[in-house]
C-alpha cells in the first residue's frame, strides 16, 4: 500500500508533512434496511449512498432487504489530517439510509483488500466472560500482530468477533491466545442468526390496525341493525356530533397516527429526497379522509365549549372514518402476505445456509479405524484444518475435506450443493463436500477447507450477489415507476378538477343521483365528498410496487431453482436476460464436449544409441533418471499395459538388433532392425494392447535392456515435468508415468505454464524439461529428430488423437498420443441447441484433425471448427461472432479459456466442481454435463417471460383500473369505492409475487433424443 500513496507538499516553506492521496475502497458493508416496498424504495436508497464521495458502489436487494456498500474508511492508524479524501463509516452510513426514511441496521462491516481477495476468511466469535475485564478489550485487539489475524472486531461489550485465515492459523489456537491474555474466554454464535420468530414477521402496528378496525367495522356496520344500539349510536352529544362519530373518531385516531405512521413518515421523507413512493399514495389517500372528519369533530367540540358559538354543520360520513382505517390495514395485512411470498423466493438460499451443522465430532485419537477412538462435541468455529471428524448416517459434513477412513464406502447425498439427485459414493481419498449429507456408512473426515474457501460458502456467497444485480430489462420498470407516483398525483388532481367542473360548474350530475335516493341534511357537503372520493380511489388503487417487484422476484426465484440444479448464476439478473437471447455459442473441446479424461494411446521414441556413448538428450537424460533411483532397490515385475511403445532408429545411425528371445513386443510387427516404420505400428489398433513382460534374470540382449531403461527414463521425465500442471491431460500422464517408470517422480526445481503452448520444467541436477504440444516441439526441434517421428504423429492426429511431445535439453526424445471419449449425451445438446435456432462453434486448442473428428461426432459443421486455438484465438473468435451484432456464449473448463469467458457475452465455466468462483464466468456449472447448459437456457428463457408476464399485468392492471376508479364509468353505475382499489392494489402486487413463485416448480427439459 506505501508503493500506491501519492506524496503531496502542501507548501515549501512550512515545515507540514505531505498529505497521502486517499485510498482505494478498504471496507464494504452490509446494511439491513427496512420499509423498502418497490423499486422506487431501493432506488433512493442506491441514489442516496451512491452521491456519498467515499462510497465506491452500492448495490440494494429489495426482496432481502439489503444494501452492500463498498466504502472509504479511514484507516484506524492515520488521522484525517494525514490523508486526503473522503471517507465515512458503517455507522454514518445507516444514518444516511435513516435520513431518507429508511430503517437501517449493520449486519457486517469487513475489510475489502483487493490484493488478497482469493485468501480464505473464516470466523470466530469470542464471548468475554464477566471476569472485571469485559470493559478492557484493548489487548485483544493487538492480536491482529499474530499470523493469519485479519481484523479483530469488537461487537459488544462482551463480545469480540475475530476474522483469520483458517490456513495459517486455528481456531482453537486464537481462542488460547485470548485466554493467555487473561480473559475468560468461550466461544459463541454470532448474534442475530437466530430464526426469527412469527412475531418477528409481523409489521409494526398491524395487531392493533385490526383490532380497532374490526371494531370499527362493528360499531359502525354491525350495531346500528339493533334497535337500542341505532338510538343509542344516533344520539347527538352536540348539534351534530353523534355517539357514532366520536366512538368512530376514536378508534380511527390510533389506526391513522399510530398505524399508519410507516407511511406518513415515508411520504414525507419521499417528498425530502425527491422520489416519490407508494409511501406518499397511501398517506395522501387515507390522511385527506381522516384530517377532513377530523378536523370537522375538533371544530364542533371548539365551537361549542370554547367560543361558545353551536357550529351547526353536518357530521363526516361514517365512511370518512371507516375507509382509511381498513385502506391502512388492508395495506398491512397485504404487506405481511407479500413478504410472507418474498421470502419464498429466497427459501433455496436459506436452504443453502442451514446445511452448515452447528456442531462437529472431533476424533482425540490418532488411530482412526480403532473402534475404541474417542469424539469430542466442538462447535463448528473451532474446526481446524487438518482435524479428523467423524460424521454418522443423518449428519453433515462440517467442512469440505477428504475421506480419510481406512477402508470402506459411504454414499453422500450432494443434491442441494450439486443438483446430483442420486447419492454419491466416497471412498478413502474422496473429496466430501461440506454440507453434504452422510446417507450410510460411519465417515472420517480430514478437514482441508473452513470459512470462505469451502464450497457451500462459494455458492451461498455467489447466490447473494447474483440477487444484488439488476437485469437491463429493470431499467424500463424503474423508470416507469420514477414517473409513476408523480403522475398518479397529477391524475388525481385532474380528476378532482374534471368532477368540480361537472358537478359544480356545469351542474351536470343531479343531486338525486349523488344521493342514490336517500334524503341529505347537508347536500352541498355531499357533493363535495362525491367529487373527493374520486381522487382518493385514484390515489389508492395505483400499485408501483407491482411494476417494482416483477424482476427481482422472478430473479430470486431463478437463482434459487438454478442454484438447486448445480448452476451458479455469479452475475445475478444479466446472465439470466442475455441467455434467453444467446444466437450463437462457443464450445470448447476438451472437457466440454468430451469427457475432459484422455486416455494414453500410445507413444513413440527416438530409440538410443546402443553404444556407450548416447547422443545429447539421452546422455543426460539417462544420468538424471539413474541418479533418481540411485537409492531404490527393486526388481522388474510383469505389468500389464493399455498401450506399447514405438521404437524409431535415430537416421543418423540404425544399428542392427536382434530380436529379443524373451515375450516383449515392442511394436506391432519389430523389423530386423529392431526398429518399425510409423505406417506400420498405426496400421493395427487393436494390436496396441499387449501383455509385456519382463522377468529377472533373462537372458535379454544389453540393448533390449538399454531400451527398457531409456522407456523408463523417458516417463520419469515426462511425469515430473507435469508434476507442478494443472492441465486437464497433466494428471492422465502422471499416473501412467508412474505406473511406467517405476521410480518416483519428482517435483520441478521451476516451472513455467507457456499458456495455450505447454510446459518448461527444470528437474534436479538441471535437466531442462520441455513438454508442449508435437507441432511446437517438433518444429522447434527441426532437423533433430527422424521423419518418421512426424509420420507416427500425423497419423494419430488423424485418428482424433492428441499428440504431445517430450524435449529433453532441447533434443525432441518422443511423442504420446492421447485420446478423449466424447461427453455423455453431447450429439444430443448440440442438436438441441441447434433446434432452438443456436448456431455452435467449436473451438479447441488440439490439431485440427482431432477437432474436426469431434465436431463431425458431435453434429457441429467442420466449418465452424476453428483448431489449433490459442487463448487470443480464442477471443479473436468470439470477437468475430460478436461483431454480426449477436450474443454470443463462451462454454469452457480450462484456465486457458479464462480470457475468451470474459470476452464473451456470456462465460460459461463447466465442471467447476468444487472450485466454483471462477472469476471470468458469468455461469459455473458445477458438473460436466451439457444438459445443465440447455437447463439454464431454458430457465433464462421462462424467467424473462415471467418477467414479461408481470410487467404486462402491471400496466393493464393500472391501465383498466385508473379509468374506474376516476369515474369514467359512472354514467354506467361502475364505480370503485375506496375500499375495493385498496383491496385490488394489494392483489396486483400479491398476483405478480406468486406468478414469480412458480418458477420454484420449474423442471429441467428432457432432451427429445439420446445419440
Amino acid at each position: 500500500m506505501e508503493d500506491e500513496r501519492i506524496s503531496i507538499s502542501v507548501d515549501q516553506h512550512e515545515e507540514e508533512e505531505p498529505l497521502i492521496a486517499a485510498e482505494k475502497p478498504n471496507r464494504q458493508a452490509i446494511i439491513q434496511v427496512g420499509g423498502m416496498t418497490c423499486s422506487n424504495c431501493s432506488g433512493a436508497v442506491e441514489r442516496a449512498l451512491n452521491q456519498l464521495p467515499a462510497v465506491e458502489r452500492c448495490q440494494v436487494d429489495l426482496i432481502n432487504e439489503k444494501a452492500c456498500v463498498t466504502y472509504r474508511c479511514l484507516p484506524a492508524d492515520k488521522s484525517a489530517d494525514e490523508i486526503e479524501g473522503d471517507f465515512t463509516t458503517a455507522k454514518e452510513l445507516c444514518e444516511e439510509i435513516e435520513d431518507i426514511g429508511f430503517e437501517a441496521s449493520l449486519i457486517e462491516d469487513l475489510e475489502v483488500n483487493p490484493a488478497e481477495k482469493a485468501r480464505a476468511r473464516a470466523t470466530l466469535h469470542v464471548s468475554i466472560m464477566e471476569d472485571g475485564r469485559q470493559d478492557d478489550l484493548a489487548s485483544i485487539k493487538e492480536m491482529t500482530k499474530i499470523r493469519g489475524v485479519l481484523e479483530v472486531i469488537p461487537q459488544d461489550s462482551d463480545q469480540v468477533r475475530l476474522d483469520y485465515n483458517p490456513f495459517e492459523v486455528g481456531a482453537r489456537d486464537l481462542l488460547a491466545a485470548v485466554r493467555a491474555k487473561g480473559y475468560k474466554a468461550k466461544t459463541e454464535e454470532a448474534s442475530g442468526k437466530a430464526e426469527a420468530s412469527f412475531w418477528d414477521t409481523i409489521p409494526t402496528g398491524l395487531p392493533t390496525a385490526v383490532l380497532l378496525t374490526m371494531s370499527i367495522v362493528l360499531v359502525a356496520e354491525v350495531l346500528p341493525c339493533f334497535h337500542h344500539c341505532k338510538k343509542f349510536l344516533h344520539k347527538e352529544i352536540l348539534p351534530g356530533l353523534s355517539c357514532l362519530t366520536l366512538v368512530l373518531c376514536v378508534l380511527a385516531t390510533p389506526v391513522q397516527l399510530y398505524c399508519g405512521w410507516r407511511f406518513h413518515a415515508g411520504a414525507y421523507h419521499s417528498i425530502r429526497s425527491g422520489v416519490w413512493d407508494m409511501n406518499l399514495l397511501i398517506s395522501l389517500g387515507t390522511a385527506i379522509c381522516f384530517s377532513y372528519s377530523l378536523v370537522i369533530v375538533l371544530l364542533k367540540i371548539a365551537s361549542t365549549h370554547v367560543v361558545g358559538y353551536n357550529m351547526e354543520c353536518k357530521g363526516p360520513p361514517v365512511s370518512y372514518f371507516e375507509s382509511p382505517c381498513l385502506v391502512i390495514t388492508f395495506i398491512l395485512v397485504g404487506k405481511y402476505l407479500e413478504a410472507w411470498a418474498k421470502s419464498g423466493a429466497s427459501q433455496s438460499l436459506r436452504n443453502l445456509m442451514e446445511l452448515k451443522p452447528a456442531q462437529a465430532h472431533l476424533l482425540l485419537d490418532g488411530d482412526l479405524d480403532r473402534p475404541s477412538a474417542q469424539s469430542e462435541h466442538i462447535p463448528l468455529e473451532l474446526l481446524q484444518i487438518g482435524d479428523v471428524v467423524q460424521v454418522f448416517p443423518g449428519d453433515k459434513a462440517p467442512a469440505d475435506g477428504i475421506m480419510s477412513s481406512k477402508s470402506g464406502s459411504a454414499e453422500f447425498d450432494e443434491s442441494l450443493l450439486t443438483g446430483e439427485s442420486r447419492p454419491v459414493t466416497k471412498k478413502p481419498g474422496d473429496v466430501i463436500i461440506g454440507g453434504s449429507t452422510c446417507i450410510s456408512g460411519r465417515v472420517e473426515l480430514r478437514v482441508e477447507k473452513l470459512g470462505s474457501s469451502t464450497m457451500l460458502s462459494q455458492i451461498t456467497s455467489l447466490v447473494q450477489h447474483a440477487q444484488l444485480s439488476r437485469a437491463p430489462v429493470q431499467q424500463v420498470a424503474d423508470f416507469v415507476a420514477q414517473m409513476f407516483v408523480p403522475g398518479i398525483v397529477m391524475l388525481a388532481l385532474l380528476t378532482w378538477t374534471v368532477w368540480y367542473i361537472l358537478v359544480y360548474v356545469l351542474d351536470k350530475v343531479p343531486m338525486s343521483t349523488i344521493l342514490h335516493g336517500q334524503n341529505s341534511h347537508w347536500p352541498e357537503l355531499d357533493r363535495a365528498f362525491f367529487v373527493l372520493e374520486h381522487g382518493l380511489t385514484v390515489l389508492l388503487v395505483a400499485c408501483p410496487c407491482a411494476l417494482g417487484l416483477a424482476t427481482p422476484t422472478a430473479v430470486m426465484a431463478a437463482t434459487g431453482v438454478a442454484a438447486k440444479n448445480g448452476i451458479l448464476v455469479r452475475s445475478g439478473a444479466v446472465p439470466l436476460e442475455l441467455g434467453s437471447k444467446v444466437k450463437k455459442i462457443v464450445l470448447d473441446k476438451t472437457g466440454t464436449l468430451t469427457t475432459g479424461k484422455p486416455q494414453v494411446v500410445g507413444m513413440v521414441a527416438i530409440a538410443p544409441r546402443p553404444s556407450d556413448e548416447a547422443e545429447p538428450g539421452w546422455k543426460e537424460l539417462l544420468a538424471a533418471f539413474r541418479q533418481a533411483c540411485h537409492n531404490k532397490t527393486g526388481r522388474r515385475i510383469a505389468f500389464a499395459t493399455e498401450h506399447v511403445t514405438t521404437w524409431i532408429a535415430n537416421f543418423a545411425e540404425k544399428p542392427k538388433v536382434e530380436k529379443p528371445k524373451v515375450l516383449r513386443e515392442d511394436s506391432p510387427e519389430s523389423g530386423s532392425d529392431g526398429s518399425t516404420t510409423a505406417s506400420e505400428t498405426a496400421s493395427d489398433e487393436s494390436s496396441s494392447r499387449k501383455l509385456r513382460l519382463s522377468l529377472p534374470g533373462s537372458r535379454a540382449k544389453d540393448s533390449e535392456r538399454k531400451r527398457d531403461e531409456a522407456e523408463q527414463a523417458l516417463w520419469w521425465a515426462l511425469g515430473s515435468a507435469e508434476l507442478s500442471s494443472e492441465h486437464p491431460l497433466a494428471k492422465e500422464v502422471v499416473a501412467v508415468s508412474e505406473d511406467k517408470a517405476r521410480c518416483p517422480l519428482i517435483k520441478p526445481e521451476s516451472f513455467e505454464n507457456v499458456t495455450g503452448v505447454g510446459l518448461l520444467a527444470t528437474l534436479p541436477g538441471g535437466l531442462k524439461v520441455e513438454v508442449a504440444s508435437a507441432g511446437h516441439i517438433l518444429q522447434k526441434g527441426e532437423g533433430k529428430y527422424p521423419a518418421d517421428l512426424k509420420e507416427w504423429v500425423e497419423i494419430n492426429k488423424t485418428r482424433g488423437a492428441t499428440v504431445i511431445a517430450i524435449a529433453v535439453q532441447d533434443v525432441p526424445l518422443g511423442c504420446v498420443a492421447m485420446r478423449d471419449k466424447l461427453a455423455p449425451n453431447a450429439r444430443a445438446c448440440v442438436a438441441h441447441l441447434e433446434m432452438q435456432g443456436i448456431e455452435v462453434w467449436m473451438c479447441s486448442g488440439d490439431h485440427q484433425q482431432a477437432a474436426e473428428m469431434v465436431a463431425r461426432e458431435c453434429g457441429i459443421d467442420s466449418s465452424r471448427v476453428v483448431a489449433e486455438a490459442l487463448p487470443s484465438d480464442k477471443v479473436k473468435t468470439v470477437k468475430r461472432l460478436q461483431d454480426e451484432s449477436t450474443v454470443v456464449a463462451m462454454v469452457g473448463d480450462g484456465v486457458n479459456d479464462a480470457p475468451a469467458l470474459a470476452a464473451a457475452d456470456l462465460g460459461v465455466a463447466i465442471g467447476a466442481g468444487q472450485n466454483v468462483m471462477v472469476d471470468a464466468a458469468d455461469i459455473v456449472l458445477v458438473r460436466s454435463d451439457l444438459q445443465d447448459l440447455l437447463a439454464f437456457f431454458d430457465l433464462s428463457k421462462q424467467t424473462l417471460r415471467t418477467i414479461w408476464f408481470n410487467f404486462t399485468w402491471a400496466f393493464a392492471f393500472n391501465l383498466c383500473a385508473l379509468p374506474v376508479a376516476a369515474g369514467a364509468f359512472w354514467k354506467y353505475d361502475v364505480m370503485m369505492t375506496p375500499q375495493i382499489a385498496c383491496t385490488l392494489m394489494l392483489g396486483s402486487s400479491l398476483f405478480v409475487v406468486m406468478t414469480s413463485l412458480l418458477l420454484k416448480n420449474y423442471k429441467r427439459p428432457e432432451l427429445p433424443c439420446h445419440v
